[in-house]
C-alpha cells in the first residue's frame, strides 16, 4: 500500500494528505520530490494517466502536476517494484477524478482571483475557503475506494486476518495505560488504579516464590536474541508488537483536533523564528509528553533544549514553525536516551572473566524499589549470559522478604532445565548446591545487613574457586525515599565491589521515577554510581514510556535493557528511536 496521498500547491499550501496506517505527514519525502521536480523540471498533465515517476533511495514519488489551477497530486510509496507502481498510478487516477467531480477546481481559481481572494492576518490566502463540504467528501469517498482497493489484495487481506487478533491483543494491554505507581512521603506506596484493575498490573513473580515451572522447557530463543558468526547470543531490540498500538493512539490524536483541522496548516518555510513563535506550540509539546508520564520538571528540560537551538534560526522550505519544534525535540529525545559511553557487556564479561591466569568473575548487583521484577528481570539476565556459554552464579543477597531465598530456588531450577533437559528438579549438582554445572544458587538463608555483605563476599571468592564467569546478586527491595532502608547500600557496595550495578526500574511508575534514580544513584557514594537501568513491565504501559527519559534526565546512566513479560525469553535491549516515535506519536 502507500504510504502517502498528498494534494499541495506549488506556494506550499498542503490541501489534502492521507497518511496510510496513520503515519506522519512526511514533510521530507515531499521536500525530495519537489526538489527533483525543480531541478529537471516537469511537463504538464494532459489528462493521460501517464505520470511524472521520480525514484529515490529509500522511496518512490508519483505526481500529476496541474497549471490552471497550480495543484499537485502526489503519492508516496516505499516499494519500486511493478505491482507498487501500479497503485501508485491507481490512486492517482482516484484522486484527481474525485477532484474534479467534487467541482475543487473551480473553488479553488475563484478563492484564488483578484476579486474573491482573502487574505488574512498573516497575509495568507486560503484557496479552499469555504470548501469544507466538499474536503469532508473527498476524504470520506477517497477512504472508502482506498480501503476497496486493500480488499482486493489477497495478500492484504491475509495480512489483515493473521494480524488482526493480534492487534486486538496490543490494544487491550494498552488500557492499562493510565495507571501508575508511586511511593508517598510516609514510604507507603499509592496506586491511581481504578477499583477492579489490580489484576493487570499483576506484582505476583517478585512476592511469589511458588512459581509455577509448567512449559518451562518451550522458550522462543529465536524471538530473544540472534547469535553472530563468532557465537555470541545477543539480545534484540523491542519488538514492533509493543508498538503496533501507536497507529491507534496516532488516530486518536488526529481526531480529537478535528477531521480536518489538518488543512488549515499552511507550510511556507523561510521563517525567521522568535521566541512568540514556540511559546504555544511548546506548551502543546510539553504536555503531550507529561500525559505519557514524563516528568514535568523533565518535560521543561527538553522545552528549553528546543527553545534554546531553533530561536534565532530559520526554518527550512516547505516546514512550519510547528514541525521544526517537533523535529528539534524529537532530537533532543534522542539524545537524551542514547547512551553517551560503550555498554557491550559481553566485551567487557571476555576482557575481565580472561585477563589473567585465574579465571575472575564478572559481579553484578541488582536493585531497585519493593515490587519492580528485580528478581524476575535477574533471572532474564541470566539466561541471556547462559546462551553465550558463561557459568552463572546466583547469589541471593535479599536476606529480609519472606520467600526471596525460596524465589531464586524456583528460578534456579527452571534455568537449569533450560541448560539440560535431564535435570531433575529438586536435585542437587555434584557441589551439594540447587542447580547444575551451568547455573547454580548461593544462598544462606534470612538475617540482617551484616549477613547480606557477608553473603556477597563468601559468594564472589566461591565464584573464583569454583570457577564462575558471572555473579548475579539480588538484593532486597527497599523504598527510596527512607534513608534507613537506603543507608545499607553504600557498604554493600564498598565491600562486594560489584563490575556493575543495575537499578531495576519499573514503567508503571511514571513520575516519581525521577527521584527513585536520584536516591538509588546517590545511596552509593560520590565516586559509586548505578551503571545502566533495566525497565521492566514496559509491555503493560502501551505508549507511556515517560519513566524511561525521566530516569536518565535524573541521573545520565542509560537503560540497556528493557522488560516486556514475563518469561525469561521477555528480555530486549533499548531502541532509542522506537521510544522516540512512540513519545512523539
Amino acid at each position: 500500500m502507500i504510504d502517502q496521498f498528498v494534494v499541495f500547491t506549488p506556494s506550499g499550501q498542503v490541501l489534502y494528505n492521507f497518511s496510510s496506517q496513520s503515519k506522519r505527514f512526511a514533510e521530507v519525502q515531499v521536500n525530495k520530490v519537489v526538489s527533483q521536480l525543480i531541478t529537471n523540471g516537469a511537463r504538464k498533465d494532459e489528462g493521460s494517466h501517464k505520470y511524472t515517476t521520480l525514484k529515490f533511495d529509500q522511496f518512490a514519488g508519483m505526481c500529476s502536476i496541474r497549471n490552471s489551477p497550480a495543484i499537485v497530486f502526489l503519492s508516496i510509496y516505499a516499494a519500486q517494484d511493478i505491482e507498487q507502481t501500479r497503485e501508485a498510478e491507481q490512486i492517482l487516477d482516484l484522486g484527481t477524478k474525485l477532484w474534479d467531480s467534487l467541482g475543487l477546481n473551480q473553488a479553488v481559481e475563484q478563492n484564488t482571483s483578484k476579486q474573491r481572494a482573502h487574505k488574512n492576518q498573516h497575509n495568507f490566502t486560503w484557496i479552499l475557503q469555504n470548501c469544507d463540504v466538499q474536503i469532508a467528501k473527498f476524504d470520506e469517498y477517497f477512504k472508502v475506494k482506498i480501503d476497496a482497493i486493500k480488499a482486493g489484495k489477497p495478500k492484504g487481506k491475509e495480512v489483515r486476518t493473521k494480524s488482526g487478533p493480534q492487534l486486538a491483543k496490543s490494544a487491550k494491554n494498552s488500557s492499562a495505560n493510565g495507571k501508575s505507581r508511586k511511593w508517598g512521603r510516609d514510604g507507603i506506596m499509592e496506586d491511581n488504579s481504578t477499583p477492579g484493575d489490580m489484576s493487570s498490573l499483576d506484582f505476583s513473580t517478585e512476592g511469589t516464590p511458588e512459581l509455577t515451572p509448567s512449559n518451562v522447557i518451550k522458550v522462543d530463543k529465536d524471538a530473544f536474541g540472534t547469535r553472530t558468526d563468532k557465537g555470541e547470543f545477543l539480545i534484540k531490540e523491542i519488538d514492533e508488537l509493543l508498538s503496533k498500538n501507536k497507529g491507534v493512539s496516532a488516530k486518536k490524536a488526529n481526531s480529537s483536533t478535528g477531521a480536518f483541522a489538518f488543512l488549515q496548516k499552511h507550510l511556507l518555510g523561510n521563517k525567521s523564528i522568535v521566541q512568540d513563535d514556540l511559546t504555544t506550540i511548546l506548551q502543546k509539546l510539553k504536555q503531550q509528553l507529561i500525559a505519557k508520564n514524563v516528568a514535568p520538571e523533565a518535560a521543561d528540560h527538553l522545552a528549553s533544549r528546543v527553545s534554546q537551538n531553533l530561536i534565532g534560526t530559520t526554518t527550512a522550505n516547505w516546514t512550519s514553525v510547528e514541525n521544526t519544534a517537533r523535529e528539534s525535540l524529537q532530537q533532543a529525545l534522542t539524545e537524551i536516551l542514547t547512551p553517551g559511553v560503550s555498554v557491550d557487556l559481553l566485551r567487557e564479561i571476555q576482557q575481565k572473566t580472561w585477563s589473567s591466569g585465574k579465571k575472575t568473575p564478572y559481579v553484578f548487583s541488582v536493585v531497585g524499589v519493593n515490587g519492580v521484577g528485580k528478581s524476575t528481570n535477574l533471572s532474564k539476565l541470566a539466561f541471556w549470559l547462559l546462551q553465550n556459554n558463561f557459568r552463572v552464579l546466583i547469589v541471593a543477597c535479599d536476606t529480609f522478604r519472606s520467600g526471596a531465598v525460596e524465589q531464586l530456588r524456583v528460578h534456579v531450577e527452571n534455568l537449569a532445565q533450560l541448560t539440560d533437559e535431564s535435570h531433575t528438579r529438586g536435585s542437587r549438582n555434584r557441589r551439594g548446591k540447587t542447580g547444575n554445572d551451568f547455573v547454580e544458587l548461593f544462598e544462606a538463608g534470612y538475617g540482617g545487613s551484616d549477613l547480606v555483605t557477608k553473603i556477597a563476599k563468601q559468594a564472589i571468592k566461591y565464584a573464583s574457586d569454583q570457577s564462575f564467569d558471572i555473579v548475579l546478586m539480588d538484593t532486597a527491595g527497599r523504598r527510596h525515599n527512607d534513608p534507613t532502608l537506603m543507608s545499607p547500600l553504600k557498604p554493600f557496595a564498598d565491600q562486594a565491589k560489584p563490575d556493575k550495578i543495575i537499578m531495576v526500574g519499573e514503567a508503571l511508575v511514571g513520575t516519581d521515577s525521577v527521584q527513585q534514580a536520584q536516591n538509588f544513584n546517590a545511596a552509593f557514594g560520590k565516586e559509586r554510581n548505578l551503571d545502566f537501568f533495566i525497565i521492566s513491565k514496559c509491555d503493560t504501559v502501551g505508549e507511556m514510556l515517560g519513566t524511561m527519559v525521566n530516569m536518565v534526565y535524573a541521573t545520565g546512566i542509560p537503560i540497556l535493557f528493557i522488560g516486556v513479560g514475563q518469561t525469561y525469553t521477555d528480555l530486549r535491549t533499548l531502541s532509542v528511536e522506537w521510544a522516540v516515535d512512540t513519545l512523539m506519536s
